[in-house]
């Protein structure tokens, strides 16, 4: 099972996985819970206001019964659910499961979510969360926007974006919190205003009559004084309800046993979650011990770790007996026990079989690599102590992660990683480079990679890269941090290594090999090269948006504008299409189109997609220096085609300083650095600027570069010889030429072709 997909356009897509869609669906309703009217109408009545707070500790039943009143609820009505794990304590990964689960609910956020968030990571609060209320308010019937487990979310980051998202609910509308402890959000305000309703543990409490109709059902007689009592003991708290009903089946004096025990809620728990699992038979006992190490589970996952093949068996049976075994989905393929439950069973775990843990964990590890459930392998490899599975499982699977836009989680696993001797091994040390690369680190960058240079060369690496040396050399040829020399030399490195075009690495080699050679000045080495990768359907998204728009400056510089403008659109299309318009390091593309709209005589809208390129490219300053100067170089001309000149003066020393850092290999660089600040002096001397060309006048203009005929350029641009004649002289007399050459020389001056 494939943890991500691919989209119709070869890129990858939305996360399917089951554990994920586990996560965001409500659990089924089941037939043997007891129903609670009182709390169904409590809820019923908290849809009038805008944020419904469910907080009580573990064992009150808070997702039981809001699966109830879920349950109940008209089936026009639209659902958002998301239970948190650990994972979503991170923006993010809180928002893509949130916006995701949104979609779901019909409404249209981006058609990949995952890469929209990312892109607007930076930018949560002004970018993501806006569009997010916007899809919300948008749709004509109320949503329910439900988070299970929220008090995972501690996060200073995440609490200020979910007080943005509550001040901003549309009308249509409520969102309901379940969580163990009171959220860092600003309640008084909400109380104040009346837009909370709060159900608390006092609320989830079971009276006399609820807990009479559990033991019924469990075929248990005690007197109402005997009823009173377990309620007094138990504060009527569910989880020690159930616990005790468990306990008290077939007992010969059931009174007695409620009469004599105590303690408060854990120590409970504690006793009588011990006394239903040494009630067990061995068989359901080991299980529930072995399984408890897990999250979730399924049935193969179990009979893997048990190397058994009776799970489902057991499962079943766990159903219908055990009220702490909560299926996950529809299909009642995934579980989960109760987390008291679970909890105690894994402390028995410890006490009982100390080593066993570290074993059931690798297992696990094994079953859901082999799967692709990644997160989930890499965390119980982790918890195996095997930190070189877990670094191979992260090198493995960062570029389609980070290329899914799940950037924050590849280095949560690196963070994870530098707690073991794995931050120090190969797959380690290459992934932490990459990331560090494409996060503008540069010291951290250096750093991994000299440490690189003493390791094994010539050892494939678990993403499919050939070799240590092959990983270093697509590092410094794709991100040119050493100038354009050891750009060059590095990416002809890769090129030569990494040879097999059905993997990602071959298209990153060539998108690196034909850039350095556009730094350098070998136009047609970059023209034959480039294309390898742009139109490679192996090409992680961000590695063809760079081809394609390096391509499109590439053909731009040789005349062929038409093509020129098609790279660049194909460019964009591919940062639409992943919904990347805010991520810093697809700004080339908006340097490509807006280049292209200038040349096409569209300067208003050249300069508000330059203007756009170059906020992106600010955001996140350490990057590849490469694309910022560029930028510069294509927006300075640009400003001077508009006539400003103070703006195009400030862009050109921009870029002026950034290339001095570099010495040999710059001589096409400082080509084009001086061609723009001719083109600054000329506006500035004084020499009243000429009356632009229209676009039809340009698509002339570049066809009188060539060799062509009137004749023949008009057959190109389906016009009649007149007009084509009639374009040239008002081109002509607009340039101030007297000739078909003068009028070339003077159009090249002024960037025009």
């Amino acid at each position: 099972m494939s943890l991500l997909t691919r989209s119709d356009d070869g890129l990858l897509a939305k996360p399917i996985d089951s554990i994920l869609e586990a996560k965001l669906r409500p659990p089924p309703a089941r037939t043997e819970w007891v129903v609670r009217p009182r709390l169904l109408e409590k809820l019923a009545r908290a849809g009038q206001h805008t944020v419904t707070l469910i907080a009580a500790p573990a064992g009150y039943g808070k997702t039981t019964v809001v699966t109830q009143w879920l349950a109940s609820k008209p089936t026009t009505a639209k659902l958002a659910w998301v239970s948190l794990d650990s994972t979503e304590n991170e923006s993010a990964r809180l928002w893509t499961h949130i916006a995701t689960a949104l979609d779901r609910a019909g409404c249209s956020i981006a058609r990949d979510i995952a890469g929209f968030i990312a892109a607007g990571r930076h930018d949560m609060m002004t970018a993501v969360l806006p569009r997010i209320i916007d899809a919300i308010a948008v749709l004509p019937v109320e949503v329910t926007v439900l988070i299970d487990d929220f008090h995972i979310v501690r996060s200073g980051e995440c609490n200020d974006q979910m007080e943005f998202f509550v001040k901003h609910l549309p009308l249509n509308a409520h969102l309901v919190l379940i969580t163990r402890t009171d959220p860092i959000l600003r309640l008084g305000r909400l109380r104040a205003a009346g837009q909370l309703a709060e159900i608390r543990a006092e609320d989830l409490a079971f009276t006399e009559d609820e807990v009479y109709s559990i033991l019924a059902s469990d075929g248990v007689q005690l007197s109402s004084d005997s009823i009173s009592e377990l309620v007094h003991r138990t504060e009527g708290w569910p989880a020690g309800v159930y616990l005790a009903a468990l306990s008290l089946v077939g007992r010969p004096d059931p009174a007695g046993f409620v009469h004599h025990f105590s303690g408060n809620n854990r120590f409970i728990g504690d006793y009588l979650t011990e006394e239903v699992l040494s009630r067990q038979p061995d068989d359901i006992r080991h299980f529930i011990i072995d399984m408890s190490i897990l999250d979730r589970f399924s049935a193969p996952l179990c009979d893997y770790i048990r190397a058994t093949h009776d799970s489902a068996t057991i499962l079943r049976e766990l159903k219908h007996t055990n009220l702490f075994l909560i299926p996950l989905d529809a299909e009642e393929s995934w579980f989960r026990f109760h987390h008291l439950f679970g909890a105690v069973a894994n402390s028995s775990l410890e006490a009982e079989q100390p080593g066993r843990a570290v074993m059931l964990h690798a297992r696990a590890a094994d079953w859901l690599s082999d799967n692709d459930y990644v997160d989930a392998a890499i965390e119980h490899a982790l918890l195996a102590e095997n930190g070189d599975r877990a670094a191979a499982l992260v090198q493995r699977s960062w570029i389609r992660y980070f290329d899914a836009g799940l950037g924050t989680t590849v280095r949560g696993w690196l963070r994870a990683l530098e707690a073991t001797a794995a931050d120090d091994n190969l797959p380690g040390v290459v992934t932490a480079a990459w990331i560090a690369a494409l996060s503008g680190e540069q010291e951290e960058m250096n750093r991994r990679l000299a440490q690189l240079s003493g390791m094994p060369q010539n050892v494939p690496l678990p993403d499919g890269t050939k070799s240590a040396e092959s990983a270093a050399a697509l590092i410094r040829g794709l991100f040119g941090f050493g100038g354009p020399l050891e750009m060059l030399a590095s990416a002809q490195r890769a090129a030569e290594l990494e040879t097999d075009g059905n993997t990602p690495w071959y298209t990153t080699a060539n998108t690196a090999l034909g850039h350095a050679n556009y730094v350098a000045g070998d136009l047609n080495t970059a023209l034959a090269v480039l294309p390898k990768a742009a139109y490679s359907e192996t090409a992680p998204a961000l590695v063809r948006i760079l081809a394609l728009s390096a391509l499109s400056l590439t053909q731009a510089e040789l005349g062929h504008y038409d093509r020129s403008r098609r790279s660049a659109e194909e460019s964009m299309a591919v940062v639409e299409s992943r919904s990347l318009q805010a991520l810093p390091a697809v700004s080339l593309a908006f340097t490509a189109l807006g280049q292209s709209q200038a040349t096409s005589g569209e300067l208003d809208k050249a300069m508000a997609t330059l203007e756009h390129g170059l906020n992106l490219r600010r955001k996140l300053p350490g990057l590849s220096p490469w694309p910022s100067i560029h930028h510069l170089l294509v927006m300075g001309r640009v400003a001077i085609m508009t006539g400003e000149i103070s703006l195009a003066r400030l862009l050109l020393e921009e870029a002026a300083v950034m290339m001095r850092q570099y010495r040999d290999g710059m001589a096409s660089m400082i080509a084009r650095l001086e061609a723009a600040q001719q083109s600054l002096r000329e506006s500035v001397s004084g020499v009243p600027r000429s009356e632009p060309l229209t676009a039809r006048e340009i698509d002339v203009l570049r066809r009188l570069a060539g060799s062509l005929s009137l004749g023949e350029i008009a057959s190109e641009l389906y016009l009649s010889p007149n007009t084509v004649k009639t374009h040239t002289s008002a081109l002509y007399r607009k340039l101030g030429a007297r000739s078909r050459s003068e009028a070339v020389k003077i159009g090249r001056q002024r960037q025009l072709i």
